[in-house]
């Protein structure tokens, strides 16, 4: 089994998940509906996260390579989620408002946990790792997070404009998702982009990954929210 420290922040980002969530509920934001739908999704990531990490003890993800040509893993959190969120009134009303009171900086300082992307940069160089995907998704993903801990720094002396929260943000998800997936073809067909499929690093694209960039979406639409006003009838229908 390869050391690895991708299982410890997986599951510092639930912890974190679940402190949102605490805080929420503590401070009265949202409703026990609406408490009970976030812990029911964050549940479902948590048996998804076992789920992966299982198949990936047996090997099977490698096995699957020849014929799931794609990082099919990736896609399966983000449909459970967009299914829930489209179909619970309940779950959009809770992140909603999760993502508009919870303290900015927060949010800012959990993106610092992709200063961690440094581990694969290390293991690139090293020759541990012979794919590409390391450096040219790996660095940029290193410096969002470096980003990250020095706008967070930054808020504790002075005050960040909403907008550029918002871009940051976006930057941020676009920085894994775009260069990943638009070219996912590339990238499967390097020998060495196999390293993603073993135990733990599946657990990264798997569920971690969907994590961080799904909080920079859920941040940036708090803000812009913020910036329009009160939740409107819509979002509670």
């Amino acid at each position: 089994m390869t050391l690895s420290i991708v299982p410890i922040y997986l599951v510092v980002v639930f912890f974190f998940c679940f402190l949102l969530l605490r805080y929420a509920s503590k401070n009265q934001l949202i409703d026990t509906a609406e408490q009970r739908k976030i812990f029911l999704l964050l549940v479902a990531f948590v048996v998804w996260s076992v789920s992966i990490a299982l198949l990936a003890l047996d090997n099977q993800h490698v096995a699957l390579m020849s014929r799931v040509p794609l990082l099919w893993q990736a896609f399966v959190p983000v449909m459970i989620w967009v299914t829930a969120f489209v179909l619970s009134a309940d779950l959009r009303s809770g992140l909603l408002k999760i993502a508009m009171h919870t303290p900015a900086q927060w949010f800012v300082l959990f993106q610092a946990l992709r200063l961690g992307a440094i581990g694969g940069i290390v293991k690139g160089l090293n020759g541990d790792i012979s794919s590409g995907y390391v450096f040219w998704i790996g660095i940029p993903d290193f410096l969002f997070g470096l980003s990250a801990l020095v706008i967070g720094l930054l808020m504790l002396k002075r005050e960040i404009k909403t907008s550029l929260l918002m871009v940051w943000n976006l930057i941020g998800f676009s920085l894994i998702f775009f260069p990943t997936f638009l070219i996912m073809g590339y990238w499967m067909s390097e020998p060495g982009f196999v390293f993603i499929f073993e135990y733990p690093m599946i657990l990264a694209p798997g569920m971690l990954v969907p994590l961080l960039i799904s909080m920079n979406l859920l941040h940036a639409w708090g803000l812009l929210q913020k910036t329009r006003g009160p939740l409107t009838h819509s979002l509670q229908s």
